[in-house]
């Protein structure tokens, strides 16, 4: 169930922003210009191509670095969004032909250019935003198997299944959504629209910043100023979403208010009837997308306090040097657990270890800590060694030897009925635990 959280909590948070904004982006497009949306699908496929080269090169060669490929992705986006909203204003005041004055010269002309204007603002947002946050959807999945010895168990399913209920709740409360927004009024669209582009405006801005100065492309000392909002954002990443959520129930609530307070009439009980079926439908459409936004909003808050909380360590045992080295007995540790020890050193670290049996005499031993998530540590459940940072699941069979989240490896030897450890050896590692 962990894993089912985890990622049902990261699809979410990665998808349901994107969905959001490109929904009102497509019910934009389609009220106010009459090219209706062709060149959005063109975008966002543009964007897919992108996200599908990166994610291919990401895992094949180590050409690929996401802060370029992100800072390539959100500013031709940030443009595009920040460029759209004057763009766009106009249509509001010409939806029909006879609000546009086409009898005067060049009105036409102007007209196209304006259209042109605006689906090529529109095609590069979509591209741009599609490529920024495909890539980690596409890569999720290269994770599932990590540290399995099989794809046929119940962690496996978990994976899948919180990925793809993580994609299934976008998708459904992004065609909620797409019905609510068709039925809004060309003022509150608008509206809408401009408040979601400067939510994602705001995103972006504070990414780019995050990006520039992590990777020391402006200089630090100079924009100081800038690492307030940055460390904001880091902190409270998921607020941005949370924008665009509120926004997306305002907006359903609205609608509802608006359906529950106009009076179904017509000439005829045809009309009548269908004025009652469009009601229902728009009620059904507003429930949809609470219901989504909910289910969102409860799997990235209530979820995620679930599945950050903290495993409790068991207490590492502390046994005693004798000759520079420490003598652990076979029988306190051929139990098939995983036992925890503490060594302390000369300037009083104290180095974690670990042993566990992994079958017949072979044993599993080495420090609490690897090289890609630090001193965070492991623990046991069921039958499998965690990180507990990353929650990657170990293969039992590789613990004692180096590569990957694994333990980093610890020299023993077997003598006498126990397991002799040199205590100079953990000395030697006592920089991994300060």
């Amino acid at each position: 169930m962990q894993y089912l959280l985890h990622y049902l909590i990261k699809v979410t948070t990665n998808s349901l922003s994107a969905v959001l904004a490109g929904i009102l982006l497509m019910a934009a497009a389609m009220r106010f210009s009459r090219e209706r949306k062709a060149h959005l699908a063109w975008g966002a496929l543009c964007g897919a191509a992108a996200a599908l080269a990166y994610a291919v090169l990401k895992r094949t060669t180590g050409f690929a670095v996401r802060e370029y490929y992100d800072l390539g992705t959100l500013l031709p986006s940030l443009a595009a969004s920040l460029c759209l909203l004057p763009v766009l204003i106009p249509f509001a005041f010409r939806r029909t032909e006879k609000s546009a004055p086409a009898e005067l010269p060049g009105a036409a002309n102007a007209a196209s250019i304006h259209e042109s204007v605006f689906r090529f603002l529109s095609f590069c947002a979509a591209a741009a935003w599609t490529a920024y946050c495909l890539p980690n959807l596409l890569l999720y999945p290269f994770e599932f198997a990590v540290g399995m010895d099989t794809v046929f168990n119940t962690d496996f399913m978990y994976k899948v299944l919180g990925y793809l209920l993580g994609i299934l709740l976008a998708l459904l409360t992004g065609a909620a959504f797409h019905a609510v927004a068709g039925r809004l009024s060309d003022g509150v669209l608008l509206s809408s629209f401009a408040a979601g582009l400067l939510v994602m405006a705001a995103f972006q801005v504070l990414t780019v910043a995050q990006i520039l100065l992590g990777r020391n492309l402006i200089s630090r000392s100079r924009y100081r100023w800038l690492m307030g909002p940055v460390m904001w954002a880091l902190n409270h990443a998921n607020w941005f979403l949370y924008a665009l959520m509120l926004l997306s129930a305002l907006l359903a609530l609205l609608l509802f208010i608006y359906t529950k307070k106009t009076p179904l009439t017509g000439d005829n009980p045809a009309q009548i009837r269908k004025a009652k079926a469009g009601a229902r439908r728009r009620t059904r459409s507003c429930a949809g997308l609470l219901a989504g936004l909910l289910a969102a909003l409860l799997s990235v808050t209530v979820g995620q306090s679930r599945a950050d909380r903290k495993v409790e360590l068991s207490a590492p045992e502390e046994l005693p040097v004798t000759r520079g080295e420490i003598v652990i007995p076979l029988e306190r540790v051929d139990d098939g657990n995983l036992h925890r020890f503490v060594y302390k050193a000369s300037d009083g670290t104290e180095v974690r270890y670990i042993v566990l049996r992994k079958s017949g005499v072979a044993y599993g031993v080495g420090l609490d800590a690897c090289d890609v998530c630090g001193a965070s540590g492991y623990y046991q459940r069921k039958n499998q060694v965690v990180c507990i940072l990353c929650d990657v699941v170990m293969n039992i069979a590789t613990i004692g030897f180096p590569g990957g989240c694994n333990p980093v490896p610890l020299k023993y030897r077997t003598s006498e009925g126990g397991l002799i450890i040199a205590a100079k050896d953990l000395e030697a590692e006592k920089r991994r635990f300060r």
